[in-house]
């Protein structure tokens, strides 16, 4: 005798079934409803959620179309049913819908390949159609996002490229060059070398251009002869004269990278081999936080708020944190991944943050600190990671060689 609508065997078999004709349903759903998507009232979604408990099965496959369709939408209120829902069978209907909705919803879009040794950095332009990578084999490539085409090779480093930067509302764009111990700005239009920053002792990592464009910032880092003692400033040159304006010191390891608050006024810099996050006041070149021992292995990435007000730090020990910019509270630690986060990027609104985790890449919530999705389709460690301006979409780059283009719902 079946009771409850179906027996516990036959509502395995259909989500079995669910889950491998999902990608088709989701595809063919998505197709058919695309200018609905993101217009699903959320008491529509909780209906068609609990439509999932329905003893006839017609209602349920509509259930679940709707559902898939309007994916990005309702991703978040399906896992929240798998644990909080009062009806056992509508739980165990959404565990494979979830996967389904997340398999179509967060997608890989484009690989991009051209490089020759590892993605060091990769940044988008404002409008979100021009992407800018940089790499051990001493190039620089921008990309037609649209298309998935290189559309410019920028050389003349000597040797690994760190980091890059756009300046001069895009026009410009500055980069980092490691061993060849300069920084340099480039005209971005024809692919000319304008400048170059010089006076790092050993290596030029992080990098960063002032919001008001009239100062490019530099971290220094070493060698595998340098020992704890060994110190690591940060150098702030006058982008116009290429003149050093300013010296921060204070850090044991290589200054990984850095970022200028979005007002100017402050500088974050993560001390690889220290372990540790620095604030600094841009003008008076104090140190406001010393993030001492922040992490428990090497510090390699910092992304202040919108506003500001946190700062957010990944380390390799597999940890990103939030802290209060202003007294270096610590408010969050993100859960843990098991490997390295090399590089973490932050969404225009703040809701959303990326990170890696060895050969993966981890979108989190920002108000629960908990994974959302994990890219998975990288087949070495990702170095290098950012958001388009719409948040709706994301890049990440590393030791694959590859620059891939993902989908990211809200």
């Amino acid at each position: 005798m079946i009771t409850h609508c179906a027996s516990s065997r036959l509502r395995l078999l259909a989500l079995l079934l669910l889950t491998a004709t999902a990608g088709v349903l989701w595809t063919a759903a998505r197709a058919a409803d695309d200018d609905k998507e993101g217009k699903a009232d959320p008491k529509d979604i909780a209906k068609w959620i609990d439509q999932l408990g329905d003893c006839d099965a017609d209602k349920r496959k509509e259930a679940e179309e709707k559902l898939i369709a309007h994916g990005e939408q309702a991703h978040e209120a399906v896992r929240k049913a798998i644990k909080e829902h009062p009806d056992p069978d509508v739980r165990l209907r959404a565990i494979p819908l979830e996967k389904a909705i997340a398999r179509g919803a967060f997608r890989q879009l484009k690989k991009m390949e051209g490089h020759k040794k590892n993605i060091r950095c990769v940044i988008v332009s404002k409008d979100g159609k021009t992407a800018v990578t940089s790499s051990e084999d001493k190039t620089i490539r921008v990309w037609d996002l649209a298309s998935g085409k290189e559309t410019k090779v920028l050389e003349g480093h000597k040797g690994f490229v760190w980091a890059v930067a756009f300046a001069n509302e895009e026009k410009e764009l500055a980069s980092s060059g490691g061993p060849d111990k300069t920084i340099r700005l480039w005209d971005l239009g024809k692919g000319e070398e304008i400048r170059k920053y010089e006076g790092f002792p050993k290596r030029a990592y992080a990098l960063a251009v002032s919001p008001d464009d009239k100062f490019i910032l530099g971290g220094a880092g070493g060698d595998k002869d340098d020992d704890e003692k060994t110190k690591h400033d940060l150098y702030l040159f006058e982008k116009d004269t290429a003149k050093v304006a300013k010296k921060y010191e204070g850090h044991n390891g290589y200054v990984w990278r850095a970022a200028f608050s979005p007002d100017g006024k402050k500088i974050a810099s993560a001390g690889c081999n220290d372990n540790s996050y620095r604030i600094w006041d841009v003008e008076s070149t104090k140190t406001l936080v010393n993030g001492k021992d922040a992490h428990e292995d090497s510090c390699t990435s910092v992304a202040f708020s919108p506003d500001g007000k946190q700062l957010f730090t990944g380390g390799w020990e597999g940890k990103v944190k939030q802290w209060d910019a202003d007294s270096g509270k610590l408010i969050k630690v993100f859960e843990p991944q098991p490997n390295r986060s090399e590089a973490i990027a932050l969404s225009k609104d703040g809701k959303r943050l990326l990170s890696t985790d060895g050969k993966v890449v981890v979108l989190f919530d920002v108000e629960t600190g908990k994974p959302i999705y994990r890219f998975e389709e990288h087949t070495d460690d990702v170095l290098a990671v950012a958001f388009l301006p719409d948040g709706r979409r994301a890049l990440s780059a590393g030791k694959d060689l590859t620059l891939r283009l993902w989908t990211v719902p809200k």
